[in-house]
Parts: structure tokens; C-alpha cells; sequence
């Protein structure tokens, strides 16, 4: 299975970095160093590549480095099969993409350099709010399928188009008769997103329930996707016996947009019930199933990016991420002591020593 490489990182005003260029090593590479010289800042950047959206659900604008305008990230990617350069360049709230020297839609990014990310704000994935599992959906499947993310994005335009509508309507400018294009284009779009969501959750939950008990666990392991209506004519139906609801709260009250999807640890919802050890190893289990099913559909191992995750984690839980590791392809581990790494993966490391003046020297 070809794994596609990071070769070169070139960073310009992102973040703490005001120009960086640093020529990464295909294996595992692990930076180490003290808190706050901008390890997980890279990582950042690597992700920013894939998807073109921070993987840590920041603003495009507090990337920018202190007193700068905009920043660039641009990456020299290659593996047996293809080379690619990659840039993007964030000026004025707009973002362009070029690909090999030529421009292209950011939706043209996605699949290009795949990459899963395990961070210490994980957690979130199953104590959060409902926002972080619809963030987390609409990233994996995204990348996996570009059809869902053109869904996505006409379903977001549509929802801001009725919600505007319902408003007009509260405020005596429109009709409620002029809702009813907008409900058949909403519900029709948003069914489409609601099927993927729901295989893709189906898809998950096997593979994460198996590497959940290899962890040592007893209980069942379950993922229930919970969208807030159920089929076609559920949903239009709900719309037309709510419509007076909606237009006095101004809001379409019904949708993906309002989806969730929760954890269960035998009988009990793991938000809720489960030990910090349990939550642990579920979101865990999850990541690495996402890994898995990233290996089987796009046919490419996905970068990984590890954020300070071992110092945190059991030895049943090293031991599962160890066996992900020994699988994958390019890694990037981030560490504050290489002494809280297991030695197996010390001795098959590239070690980058990154220091307070934002450079990065192999160990």
C-alpha cells in the first residue's frame, strides 16, 4: 500500500513561525522539545495542508503570526507513484490553493495527503458538545468523499438561505408558502448527508469495538448516531407540522445540523457513566478504526500526528497504538521528554530537537 510523504515543510508567518523550512524524513519523526516553542504548531501546519482548516477548530485569522496579514504553508509531497507541491496562502479572509504551480477549488485538496490526528483535546470527541462529532464527521468523511463534502457545503448555504427566509417571514417581509421550495432542496440535500454519516458510523463501529476489548476491556464498545430526524418524509414532515416554531425561533430546528452520535460502554453512555480510563480507550479505539478505514478506501497510509499522546496513555493503550505505528506510514510524533517514549519506536526514529529560536536540529 503506497504511502504518500511529506518531504519539506515551508511555513510563512503561521503561527509562532515566521519562516521555516524544514525537510521531514518518511518514517517516524519525533520533535522533541519544551513546552511552547510550537511543536503542535507543526502538526497544525501539516493538517492545514490536508484539509485546509485547522485540525484544532481555530480561526484562519488567529493563524497569522502576531502583526502579519497573512500566512503560506506549502509542502513537497511524493511517494512511488506521484509528486505533488502543494500551497496555500491565507490573505483577507481568502484562502487560494495552487497544486503543482497550478490553481485549483480547496475542495481539489482533499484525499491529496491524508492524515489522522491523535491530541491530548481528543477527549472532547466524547465529553464535548455535539459540535466536536459533527466537526469530526464532516472532516473524515470529507476527505474520503467528495461528493459528501459538496453536499455539506450546499447544505450549509441552504440553511443560512431558509434561516434568513424564516426571519423575513417573523418580521412581516415574507410568506410562509415561500418556505416550501427551500424545505424540498433542504431535506433532499440534507438526507444525503445523513445516509453517509450513518454508514460511515457503521463502518467505524466494528473495527473500533475489537481494538477496544484488545485493550483489555470486558464491556462492549458501541457508536449510536443520532440524527435529530429520520428519513425523507420524517423530516418534511416534522418542517410542516414545526414551521410556526421555526419562524418564531428564526432558525431551522432540523438537520444535520443538529446531529450527534455518542458512545456506549455496555448499557451506558460513556460521556456520562465511563471512567476516564474508559473514555480514554474509546476515542483511542476510535482514531485508530479511522486510520484503518482511511488504509482500506483511499488505498494510502495517511500521515499520522501524534500530539504529546504516550505521556497520557497506559501500557494496554501504548501497546495499541504501537501496533497502528508498526502499520503506518509517515509518522510525527511531538514530545517534551524522548524518556516517555517507548524504546522500540526510539530506535526507528528521525529525532528533531526544536528549540526556543523555532529551529529544528536532527538528533
Amino acid at each position: 500500500m503506497p504511502a504518500l510523504s511529506l518531504r519539506q515543510l515551508q511555513l510563512t508567518n503561521f503561527r509562532c513561525y515566521r519562516e521555516l523550512t524544514w525537510h521531514c524524513q518518511p518514517g517516524l519523526n519525533i520533535i522533541q522539545g519544551p513546552n511552547g516553542v510550537g511543536k503542535t504548531n507543526l502538526l497544525e501546519a501539516i493538517g492545514y495542508l490536508s484539509f485546509a482548516r485547522s485540525l484544532r477548530q481555530q480561526q484562519d485569522q488567529h493563524l497569522v503570526t502576531w502583526g502579519e496579514s497573512s500566512f503560506q504553508i506549502k509542502g513537497c509531497c511524493n511517494s512511488s507513484q506521484e509528486n505533488v507541491e502543494l500551497a496555500i496562502i491565507y490573505q483577507h479572509n481568502h484562502k487560494e490553493l495552487t497544486i503543482n504551480g497550478q490553481n485549483h477549488r480547496l475542495v481539489d485538496l482533499l484525499g491529496i495527503l491524508p492524515v489522522i490526528y491523535f491530541g491530548p483535546e481528543d477527549l472532547l470527541l466524547l465529553k464535548g458538545a455535539p459540535v466536536y462529532r459533527r466537526q469530526f464527521l464532516d472532516r473524515e468523511i470529507s476527505i474520503l468523499d467528495r461528493l459528501y463534502c459538496h453536499n455539506l457545503q450546499s447544505y450549509r448555504r441552504l440553511l443560512l438561505q431558509r434561516n434568513r427566509l424564516l426571519r423575513e417571514i417573523k418580521a412581516g417581509r415574507g410568506k410562509d408558502q415561500d418556505l416550501e421550495p427551500w424545505n424540498i432542496q433542504l431535506v433532499s440535500t440534507g438526507a444525503a448527508i445523513i445516509q453517509r454519516r450513518r454508514a460511515f458510523i457503521q463502518s467505524l463501529e466494528p473495527l473500533a469495538a475489537a481494538i477496544y476489548r484488545s485493550m483489555g476491556a470486558r464491556e462492549q464498545l458501541t457508536l449510536i448516531y443520532r440524527p435529530s430526524v429520520g428519513d425523507y418524509d420524517d423530516w418534511l414532515a416534522k418542517i410542516t407540522a414545526g414551521q410556526e416554531k421555526e419562524i418564531q425561533a428564526g432558525l431551522s430546528l432540523w438537520g444535520p445540523h443538529r446531529d450527534d452520535f455518542s458512545f456506549f460502554v455496555g448499557d451506558h453512555e460513556a460521556r456520562f457513566f465511563a471512567s476516564q480510563g474508559q473514555q480514554r480507550s474509546a476515542v483511542l479505539a476510535l482514531k485508530i478504526a479511522e486510520a484503518r478505514i482511511f488504509m482500506q478506501v483511499i488505498g494510502k497510509r495517511p500521515i499520522l500526528l501524534l500530539d504529546d499522546v504516550f505521556s497520557e496513555l497506559d501500557s494496554k493503550r501504548q501497546q495499541a497504538l504501537l501496533e497502528l505505528l508498526a502499520t503506518a506510514g509517515q509518522i510525527f510524533l511531538t514530545t517534551t521528554e524522548l524518556t516517555r517514549l517507548p524504546a522500540s519506536l526510539l530506535e526507528q526514529a528521525t529525532i528533531w530537537q526544536l528549540s526556543g529560536e523555532r529551529k529544528l536540529v536532527a538528533g
